[in-house]
């Protein structure tokens, strides 16, 4: 394999979940990949001796355990920093512990990179989870992908209640892709050239949205994400956005989510509102209420009063680190 094709998957784990080692095995036995590299958040002592085992079986295999927990963010911050300054693959595919590959996802996104037009030093590639709606909505049922609008509230608009934002299609027929305007961290796949556009996640996300915000940011700076529906990954745990089915955000996060993660998506869903997506105060004030409004009248209805509260500390949470006047010792229960 020539060091221009070289490719290097990074994963990231968090304490006591296992891995699914067969997904490992395959993946280390993959001769198109190079080098498996996983950063594991707390790991409890089975999943310490299961990757040991692992990296005594395959020297592909590098392993960077972490004390303390640094969320999502801190994980794949250090594993892209990892592959940026110690690593000499050409390419980094960044995968979730929970990701099976089709037996033809690396060699499809490698090909779409190679006959790529578009300058690596501005593209990423993106293999197609199903598993996550707003993919499928795109590539199976022509949809389209939902943005926020200007003023938006944990990206709630009352305008959204007549009429859905949706990001323009943008699809080529020659080569059967789409250019989206931003990804999940599983199945990313980062030309090396790429990464000074594409920088590191902000840690103090810890948890949700980094991947998004990242690329999101990525892509205003003039990059390029492209979606390859023939590269497929399946995810074998429900993706967050998936969890409750046909239910709708709020009722999913009041009823269907742990705490945890309720509220660091609120909190960094609302920071991308107000950084990026700010429009006027009046409009951003009257969503908030009106959101806040149908949180605490559920929570009432269901008895999640405290689940209400949690939502409503979590969104003006997000308002101040968009600001950037969150105190640092309120970023993220530990």
């Amino acid at each position: 394999m020539s060091e221009s094709s070289s490719l290097t998957v990074g994963m990231v784990g968090f304490g006591g979940r296992l891995p699914l080692a067969d997904a490992l095995s395959k993946l280390c036995n993959q001769p198109a990949i190079s080098k498996l590299h996983i950063f594991w958040n707390q790991p409890s002592p089975e999943i310490e001796i299961q990757l040991s085992d692992l990296k005594s079986k395959f020297q592909k295999v590098e392993i960077t355990l972490s004390e303390v927990n640094t969320g999502s963010a801190g994980g794949y911050a250090k594993v892209i920093e990892k592959f940026r300054d110690s690593d000499t693959s050409h390419f980094l595919l960044l995968l979730d512990d929970d990701l099976y590959l089709e037996p033809d996802c690396i060699e499809q996104l490698l090909a779409t990179a190679a006959t790529s037009s578009s300058d690596t030093h501005e593209t990423l590639f993106l293999a197609y989870r199903s598993g996550l709606p707003e993919l499928a909505d795109l590539v199976e049922r022509n949809l389209g992908i939902r943005r926020p609008r200007p003023g938006c509230c944990v990206g709630f608009h009352f305008l959204n209640l007549i009429k859905p934002n949706i990001e323009p299609m943008r699809y080529d027929k020659n080569s059967g892709t789409y250019s989206i305007g931003s990804a999940p961290w599983g199945g990313l796949l980062i030309p090396r050239p790429a990464l000074e556009k594409l920088g590191l996640p902000r840690e103090d996300f810890f948890l949700y949205a980094e991947d998004y915000e990242l690329t999101s940011r990525f892509v205003w700076n003039h990059g390029e994400i492209i979606l390859v529906p023939t590269a497929k990954i399946r995810d074998n745990d429900i993706a967050w956005n998936a969890v409750g089915g046909k239910m709708n955000g709020l009722k999913r996060r009041m009823l269907k989510l742990p705490e945890v993660k309720v509220f660091h998506e609120v909190r960094n869903r609302n920071f991308i509102a107000r950084r990026y997506y700010t429009g006027l105060l009046p409009i951003y004030m009257c969503n908030k209420y009106l959101f806040l409004a149908a949180a605490y009248a559920l929570g009432i209805w269901h008895g999640k009063l405290s689940r209400a509260r949690l939502i409503h500390r979590a969104i003006n949470d997000g308002e101040l680190m968009a600001e950037d006047s969150l105190p640092q010792d309120r970023l993220w229960p530990r």
